[in-house]
């Protein structure tokens, strides 16, 4: 094996064994003999935090299932365990999965989750006050992750791109942390660290998705075997999920307080984060013209992702949405 090769699949290797490694090191297990057991991964995005909800409630487990989740925050972790059938589904941006799907990994976005309306942004010096003052900034972000996506956006409407700036390469949990030690001008995050690095490094947001609404969605993404052989399970994933949506916007109170010890603050400071963000429940997805606007997202970042390089070749948005299970999701649900 060439030196190289062997380096990459020690990297993978290492990977896939995180995932396994959390799978089984999972706490909570039920004692009911008819719940099926169900992975997913996720980054630690405060949107997410419907999923705690409807397993602390007991929603899942009124669907049959028991949600098991995966702490592997690094989507080329996630890519390789989906292609090894070791993971199930997942929660990403739009972005995360036009990367996946051009490097052929068997998933498909089954619904909306959550879309960015404020949550999103980059945090700058105060000297920096414009898109164009960011040209020749170093700029710290997550590679081929929504960070990257959004400047990348932004600087096209501006007839730039990201040969303009100097890219400082952070993880996407990390990653506010270099504009907090002054190792860059200004940082691309997402909530929680998008107020951490207003508040530890002294900055203010120079423009987030309240101003670009739109181009930053979450999508709930499932391996393709699952939703051609086993739609009835990932119904019922989809629906534990609504759930959680409908009981907390019922009892944000209660919702939050269960939710928030997930993301290590308090209640009160994720109702504030997720000001920033809008859940799409049942009744705003079933609709077809939905559909446009999720194809119409992923081929912009397509088109923005082959532009930069960062992907060989532009997927099909046809064949990476698949809403048949959203559009029948209460047909048989008794």
């Amino acid at each position: 094996m060439k030196a190289g090769n062997k380096i990459k699949f020690i990297l993978v290797a290492s990977c896939l064994l995180s995932v396994i490694l959390s799978f089984s090191g999972c706490k909570r297990r039920s004692e009911r003999s008819d719940v099926e057991r169900v992975n997913i991964a996720f980054q630690q995005w405060v949107g997410y935090g419907p999923f705690y909800l409807a397993q602390e409630k007991g929603f899942f487990e009124e669907e049959g299932i028991e949600l098991v989740f995966i702490d592997e925050r690094l989507d080329s972790a996630r890519r390789d365990a989906f292609k090894d059938g070791m993971l199930d589904c997942e929660a990403g941006t739009i972005d995360l999965l036009v990367s996946k799907r051009a490097q052929d990994t068997p998933i498909v976005a089954v619904l909306e989750i959550d879309r960015s309306v404020g949550s999103d942004g980059i945090v700058a010096t105060k000297d920096i006050t414009t898109v164009e003052d960011l040209i020749g900034k170093k700029i710290a972000f997550a590679r081929d992750d929504v960070g990257e996506t959004f400047i990348s956006y932004l600087l096209y409407k501006k007839g730039l791109s990201l040969n303009d700036i100097t890219v400082i390469p952070r993880r996407p949990d990390n990653a506010w942390e270099a504009f907090v030690n002054g190792q860059a001008d200004a940082v691309v995050t997402w909530e929680p660290w998008l107020s951490k690095a207003v508040q530890e490094g002294a900055g203010h947001i120079l423009i987030s998705t309240r101003d670009e609404p739109g181009i930053i969605i979450d999508t709930f993404n499932v391996r393709e075997d699952l939703v051609e052989n086993r739609p009835q399970l990932v119904k019922k994933l989809m629906r534990g999920w609504f759930k959680a949506v409908n009981y907390y916007k019922e009892n944000p109170v209660e919702a939050s307080r269960i939710i928030a010890r997930y993301y290590d603050i308090t209640a009160e400071q994720y109702r504030r984060q997720i000001l920033g963000l809008r859940w799409q429940d049942y009744s705003m997805q079933s609709h077809p013209p939905g559909n446009d606007e999720w194809i119409n997202v992923f081929d912009i970042v397509a088109e923005l992702k082959f532009t930069n390089g960062r992907i060989s070749s532009k997927p099909d948005a046809q064949t990476s949405i698949n809403r048949t299970l959203l559009e029948s999701l209460y047909e048989d649900s008794k």
